[in-house]
């Protein structure tokens, strides 16, 4: 369990930082450019909070998709060039069962997503994208296309060899690391969501008591570590909080009400409402010792963010959102597909929507959630035959429809334009399949496609420069190493995480501050960058 919740009695995260941020900087530097000071300075100096809630959702899509098959083209010339490249791994426009057949989309800017002018006509996207499909036309998501991992720009197929790349290239823990932080040539000490937090809380959440602004409900990630700890995140499962082991569920052996916390009338009588009591008057002492004081504040924190991540929930406890319940909207969003809406990755993004529907408990106007969908690492029967919940079709399936479901969660709050879903993956995977038959998979690659929804996303179209589909050493291709097609970036994830970062709350002084190394590449919103996806006045 984790640190979450500021007693009363404590120094505000604001004078946490004018205290602590320049001794700090004596210990140990957060990263290259990013120093403790330059956080005290971000979060005094960033602009006044205000407009209201708004949260950024990061769906990790674990293991590398193969987003060569989410996002295709659907027409023209690159639609040939996609037909030969991918083989046995080819979605088709034209078979007779319809159901195998690629969703077009009404891209509204296909000409400036063409890398070479006349080589786009029309896209597709997976044909179990049917929801993603609608809410692209409607306007609702975007793709931002071929963005990865880098340290530099100008990496080409000729100076791959000589050129800054970062290490570890196709490798997944390296990879997953690379993108959460986004500062692959320096050694990990924080990843971007938590540099964010750390800058936005003290402007946005000032307030005595709130929860933490970062939370996971998928276990312990890179993205979301703090490079102070001054905001820690809150780790959860799709089940919901973590208890203390030994009190059986929610505590229902040792205390009446779970609800109320430290009241000696409320501990049960038998031995392990006592072992509570004792545990818990234990945990408010002060001790002689500084380590035992902040290891009992620790305890005592997370003992008590547990009660307000539970009071929250609990006004969700049926599920409740707006005039519609949670379960009735996400078990719509999956009828026809063959998948069951009761899976991880479902009740994750379910969670999220409750929280956000007792947002109020929390005491938060910033959040970030940290999301997981695994399974991606598809090197054998991508497209399995006859299956709807296999392999890499299954995952699109289940995809599409929980993001429906959690776009409709949303939408009956009143909250859809309030909150950003983002996608993030380790990889692309190889263009070019690892067999000729059906049982083939594809490779751990590099640049890959993205998807953002929500009310603020400018939809309906393709940022970024979509690759070119030539392999190995032809006329434009941008294929890095070999002849397997794995896609140089054209967009940085520095580029793609700092627009998020922008509509969030992040200044435009603040942001080289959280992405040392953006200013190598083009400004995250200019239209020559052709990534302003987000409306930053919604």
């Amino acid at each position: 369990m984790n640190l979450l919740f500021r007693r009363k009695n404590e120094p505000s995260r604001r004078q946490f930082l004018v205290q602590t941020g320049c001794s700090a900087m004596g210990i140990t530097s957060v990263v290259n450019t990013l120093a403790h000071l330059k956080l005290m300075q971000g979060a005094l100096n960033a602009q006044s909070s205000g407009g209201g809630y708004k949260a950024l959702v990061c769906v990790f899509l674990n293991g590398g998709n193969d987003s060569n098959n989410m996002l295709m083209p659907f027409t023209g010339t690159a639609r040939t060039d996609y037909e030969t490249g991918r083989g046995v791994l080819t979605i088709p426009t034209a078979n007779a069962n319809a159901a195998l057949n690629a969703l077009q989309i009404n891209a509204t800017n296909v000409a400036e997503s063409d890398p070479l002018g006349g080589y786009l006509g029309t896209f597709g996207v997976h044909p179990k994208f049917n929801h993603v499909k609608t809410m692209f036309d409607t306007g609702e998501l975007a793709f931002v296309s071929n963005v990865g991992t880098l340290t530099q720009p100008g990496v080409t197929r000729a100076n791959y060899a000589t050129a800054s790349k970062p290490p570890q290239l196709f490798s997944h823990s390296d990879q997953q690391v690379q993108w959460q932080s986004s500062i692959p040539d320096k050694p990990f000490t924080s990843g971007w969501g938590g540099r964010v937090a750390d800058l936005l809380d003290p402007v946005y959440n000032p307030t005595t008591g709130n929860a933490s602004m970062s939370v996971s409900i998928s276990g312990v990630n890179s993205f979301q570590v703090s490079p102070t700890g001054v905001v820690a995140p809150y780790v959860m499962t799709s089940s919901g909080v973590v208890s203390f082991g030994g009190y059986g569920t929610n505590y229902a052996s040792a205390v009446n009400n779970p609800s109320l916390l430290f009241q000696a009338a409320n501990y049960k009588t038998g031995e392990q409402g006592r072992r509570l009591q004792a545990f818990e008057n234990i945990l408010q002492m002060t001790h002689a010792s500084l380590i035992e004081n902040a290891y009992n504040g620790v305890v005592m924190n997370a003992r008590v963010t547990e009660g307000m991540v539970g009071t929250a929930l609990q006004g969700t406890a049926g599920a409740t959102a707006g005039t519609s319940t949670l379960d009735t909207v996400f078990n719509d969003a999956f009828v026809g597909s063959g998948f069951n809406a009761n899976n991880d990755f479902t009740n994750q993004m379910k969670l999220v929507a409750r929280l956000i529907a007792g947002r109020s408990s929390l005491a938060n106007t910033r959040q970030i959630f940290f999301v997981q969908q695994g399974g991606f690492d598809t090197h054998t029967t991508q497209i399995p035959a006859g299956s709807n919940t296999g392999g890499h079709t299954g995952l699109m399936n289940n995809l599409n429809c929980t993001l429906k479901g959690f776009r409709d969660a949303l939408t009956s709050m009143g909250v859809f334009d309030n909150v950003v879903t983002f996608t993030a993956s380790d990889f692309t995977r190889t263009f070019t399949a690892n067999k000729g038959d059906s049982s083939a998979g594809s490779d751990h690659a590099w640049g890959g496609h993205a998807i953002v929804m929500g009310g603020a996303v400018k939809g309906q179209r393709v940022y970024g420069k979509f690759p070119v589909l030539k392999l190995g050493a032809a006329t434009n291709s941008i294929d890095s190493t070999g002849a397997s097609g794995r896609w140089i970036p054209s967009s940085s994830v520095d580029q793609y995480a700092s627009v998020l970062a922008k509509w969030l709350g992040v200044g435009d002084a603040q942001l080289a501050n959280i992405f040392p190394n953006l200013s190598r590449f083009n400004s995250p919103s200019s239209a020559a960058a052709n990534l302003d996806f987000l409306d930053f006045s919604v």
